[in-house]
């Protein structure tokens, strides 16, 4: 919450509340919105799609019309709110951003799709803000079909973490696909060639547990290592070296959802030189330790 912002949320929906966890990072419900809804933020990732009926929907950029066929996409930490509703139905999606990085190779291929679901959690510049589109029929159906099956799927005692990942992104591929027709400009994230190679190169060393050079890239690149972090930075808001720890810590949320691997094995495989150095950087950058983390998605 910011409180002292103009549009300031009056409370945070917290991760307790839509309970995601390690057997169901991404979950849906279906909702009868009857009254306004105050300004509010949440500590997850929303995504809003409407059934039925008509609102206004407010975000700190000003008010816009809400009726069957709209999408709103609402990060973490951003204020919204919902006001003259008139009896609208949802179906709202939750999902953990860490989790659905797990496919962020495949993710970057379809225009759109980073961007729109995964800027904030990636990038401190060029972050999307509460996204509101309208799909056409076709969309609309297929989008409202995959969000039902992923409620269906999250109400089974054991639900499919393939079959929840596979609706999950046909769902964001349409929307990423319609809101490339809607607003071209605002679709993508604009990386210079040497920014988007040291990209490529951080999330390889971050996968495979390997080291990351930033001398190596701005080698490759031709320039100084303080021209290119500079330039790094003013691309993403983090130095190269940040940049690829966070990139660890994601991977390493991923590898935590999973009950199987210790903490200590964890910590090896993705290059760390032992457990405690592991559990002090996860715990900077997710102001928690791994143990907390898997307690509150009940791994």
């Amino acid at each position: 919450m910011n409180p002292g912002s103009p549009f300031a949320a009056h409370y945070t929906i917290e991760q307790s509340t839509v309970q995601l966890s390690a057997g169901r990072p991404v979950r849906a419900q279906r909702l009868e919105v009857i009254e306004d809804v105050p300004p509010h933020d949440h500590a997850y990732h929303e995504i809003c799609i409407v059934t039925s009926g008509s609102a206004m929907h407010r975000t700190k950029n000003g008010r816009a019309p809400l009726a069957r066929g709209d999408v709103v996409v609402v990060p973490p930490g951003e204020v919204h709110a919902f006001e003259r509703i008139e009896r609208i139905e949802v179906i709202n999606a939750y999902y953990l951003s860490e989790w659905l990085m797990g496919d962020l190779g495949l993710l970057w291929t379809e225009p759109g799709a980073v961007p729109l679901f995964l800027s904030t959690t990636l990038m401190r510049s060029q972050i999307v803000d509460t996204v509101q589109m309208r799909l056409d029929a076709d969309d609309f159906e297929l989008v409202a079909a995959e969000l039902a099956q992923i409620e269906a799927e999250g109400n089974r005692a054991a639900p499919s973490p393939l079959f929840l990942r596979c609706a999950l992104q046909k769902a964001v591929a349409t929307m990423a696909r319609a809101w490339m027709r809607h607003d071209p400009t605002s679709a993508t994230l604009t990386f210079r060639p040497e920014v988007w190679t040291a990209m490529e190169a951080i999330d390889r060393a971050a996968g495979a547990g390997t080291p990351y050079s930033v001398a190596r890239s701005a080698r490759a690149a031709g320039l100084s290592v303080d021209h290119f972090s500079a330039l790094f930075r003013a691309s993403t808001g983090y130095g190269p070296t940040d940049f690829f720890q966070r990139r660890r810590i994601h991977r390493s949320c991923t590898l935590l959802l999973n009950p199987r691997p210790s903490i200590t094995e964890i910590a090896a495989e993705l290059g760390y030189s032992d457990a405690p150095h592991f559990c002090r950087l996860f715990k900077r950058y997710q102001g928690m330790t791994p143990s907390a983390y898997r307690t509150i998605y009940n791994v």
